[in-house]
This record gives C-alpha cells, sequence and structure tokens, in this order.
C-alpha cells in the first residue's frame, strides 16, 4: 500500500524499484518478490525460504504452489550461475549442458558421460531433476 501511495506521488508507476509483486501467501502477505529474494539472499530450499519469509507457515494452503515456485527459482539459479553440481567430480550445470548438446537424451546418459552422482551419490535426485528439466528446454 505504501509502495503504490509513494508511486502514486512521484508519479513513478512503472519504475521496477516500485513495482507490485503477487502475493503468494496471504496470512503473511509475502510476495513472488519476496521469495525471490529470499533466494536470491542464499536461501537453498524451500524450508529456508520460509524460514526467511514465513510462506506457507500460516494455514498451509499455499505450500504446494510455493514449494513448486521455490524450487524452479533454485533450478534457475544453478542454471544461471553454472553452480557445481555433484562435489565429487565437480560437475558444473555447463558440463550437464554439454552433455545435452552432444546427444545425451536421458539422465542416465548424462551421468555416463560427465560422472554426475556417480561417486557418494547425493546428488542424484537433484540432479535428475535437473537433467530432465535441461531436456525440456533444449
Amino acid at each position: 500500500m505504501i509502495k503504490s501511495i509513494i508511486s502514486k506521488i512521484l508519479g513513478t508507476k512503472g519504475d521496477n524499484n516500485m513495482k507490485e509483486s503477487k502475493v503468494v501467501c496471504g496470512c503473511f502477505n509475502v510476495t513472488e518478490e519476496d521469495i525471490k529474494n529470499a533466494v536470491k539472499m542464499g536461501a537453498n530450499s524451500f524450508e529456508e525460504v520460509q524460514a526467511a519469509t514465513k510462506v506457507g507457515t500460516g494455514c498451509g494452503r499455499c505450500v504446494d504452489n510455493n514449494r513448486a515456485l521455490v524450487n524452479n527459482l533454485l533450478l534457475q539459479k544453478k542454471i544461471d550461475e553454472n553452480q557445481i553440481v555433484c562435489g565429487c567430480f565437480k560437475v558444473t550445470v555447463q558440463d550437464l549442458v554439454n552433455a545435452i548438446k552432444n546427444g545425451a537424451k536421458s539422465f542416465e546418459e548424462v551421468q555416463e558421460v560427465t560422472k554426475v552422482g556417480t561417486g557418494c551419490g547425493k546428488c542424484v535426485g537433484s540432479n535428475r531433476l535437473l537433467v530432465k528439466e535441461l531436456l525440456e528446454r533444449k
């Protein structure tokens, strides 16, 4: 409300700093922008976003949609930052992309080329999702 009053006074309706963001949690008035900022500031899971924003901690009806939003934001962040996604073999997102560009059509084929998830195995689940997303974007 204050943002809209200020924007009316200053005539800055189109100003990016004053943009309105969709409320995604009515209990605590959490917006999409609040969730994006939590991820930008280093939250690495839905639970960490909840701790930072309180999203989904009231009635709980928004948890599923916001968990999906957070997961998509985290996935995009991995892609944008070319993060290391397998510590055992120092596999980056770009390594996965390159495997797909070179013809890999499944997680198993990407794994064969990059060795992602073949060390300790802790990253298999998250990288399965990442490869699925990368294949869909291809």
